[in-house]
């Protein structure tokens, strides 16, 4: 196949440990190189240099860009730095894949540049709790606008997709997220030794992975299970996540050994994560606001049971027939009900192996770039109308 240069831009970079869009740009880009190896991935991290170091990784190609210390401006300076270096590079790429309408700016500069290009637009920020009100408005306002201006919209999720196509009447391009292909096999004796740091047994525990955020409702949970008195039946509820240090964070640290509660920092090792999925009774989904979030598909890989948020992302990714749902507002009688639960782990892999596969979602994106080359190709020699995508 011809050789095409496709970069990825809006995440934090490779190798992934921070979020979902990293590992999809990691597990993305690691099948493309693969299944057409005339393929080159640039892939945008971010950097707090005022220098613009680009380097090899794996097969790829990374660039970093400068970003801010900022928490709060990191996305918005890193976007428009990254629109700048397409702006100025354009004949470089073909084609361009943003993931997160937050980086609205470097979208723009990269329409200026006239770089073919596809968004994934990400979940629906403007309802995150943690946001305040101007950024909400301007996510909204930089989802509309971006309808407007781009052709090619990516959905993660139908529930997402739905919305767009009511809310903003445009259409997207549905390309779910894919599932982190963890080996099953390991020993007993690390089995033993991570349990043993968690201070656990097996099966014994209710396990959440999850950053600190309320649209994730890690406080809520932590204190429904805590007066369910299940602890006094020798449960424990194993939180991770925490890494900052904020007013909501603060508040649910104030919960770790209590009433069975334990809280651990984030941990990005795959291996422990699996084994303690493995072990747990059950694992407690709550993440409310987003598409196919990748903290439930990895629990459907390894866990027994998955209690869910009663929501429409939720049920899209479990089906009619598995987990148990909650709402915020019942989640001490949910917690009691899951003790009825029974073992799910087969007809969740399954569900898995047919709907969340990386393969097929590296070949999507690979896809909407070698058509948009053929097209410009096209445009290049022949006069009249362009070939329109999907």
């Amino acid at each position: 196949m011809e050789n095409i240069k496709i970069a990825f831009c809006g995440t934090r970079g490779i190798p992934a440990a921070y979020g979902g869009f990293e590992t999809a740009v990691d597990e993305i880009t690691k099948k493309i190189i693969v299944q057409n190896q005339g393929t080159d991935c640039y892939i945008f991290c971010r950097s707090h240099s005022g220098k613009i170091i680009e380097d090899d990784f794996e097969g790829r190609k990374r660039i970093f860009i400068k970003g801010s210390d900022n928490r709060k401006l990191d996305t918005f300076l890193s976007s428009i730095n990254t629109g700048l270096y397409l702006l100025k590079n354009r004949k470089k790429f073909d084609y361009v894949f943003w993931f997160n309408n937050a980086n609205f700016f470097g979208i723009l500069l990269t329409k200026i540049a006239g770089i073919p290009m596809a968004i994934n637009t990400d979940g629906l920020e403007w309802r995150r709790a943690k946001w305040s009100l101007p950024f909400k408005a301007f996510y909204f306002l930089s989802s509309f606008l971006i309808c407007l201006i781009c052709r090619n919209l990516i959905s993660d999720s139908i529930s997402i997709q739905t919305y767009y196509k009511k809310r903003f009447f445009k259409k997207t391009k549905f390309i779910p997220y894919g599932s982190v292909n963890i080996p099953n096999e390991f020993d007993l004796s690390d089995q033993m030794s991570i349990l043993a740091k968690h201070g656990v047994e097996y099966g014994k525990f209710y396990l959440q992975i999850t950053r600190f955020e309320p649209d994730n409702l890690p406080l809520a949970i932590v204190k429904a299970f805590s007066e369910t008195n299940l602890y006094k039946e020798g449960y424990k509820f194993i939180l991770i996540g925490y890494k900052d240090s904020t007013k909501y964070s603060q508040e649910i640290m104030k919960l770790h050994n209590q009433s069975g509660v334990y809280i651990f920092p984030a941990n990005y090792n795959i291996k422990e994560l699996h084994i303690l999925r493995k072990s747990a009774y059950c694992y407690v989904h709550g993440n409310s606001v987003g598409g196919t979030n990748p903290a439930l598909l990895e629990a459907m890989i390894s866990c027994k049971r998955v209690m869910a948020i009663d929501g429409p992302f939720s049920k899209e990714v479990l089906g009619p027939q598995l987990g148990n749902y909650f709402k915020e507002t019942t989640l001490k009688e949910d917690f009691l009900k899951s003790q009825l639960m029974n073992d799910q782990s087969l007809g969740m892999s399954i569900r898995i192996k047919e709907k969340y596969n990386w393969d097929e979602v590296s070949l999507a994106y690979l896809s909407l770039a070698e058509r948009s080359k053929v097209q410009n190709n096209y445009s290049k020699n022949i006069k009249g109308d362009f070939l329109e995508l999907d």
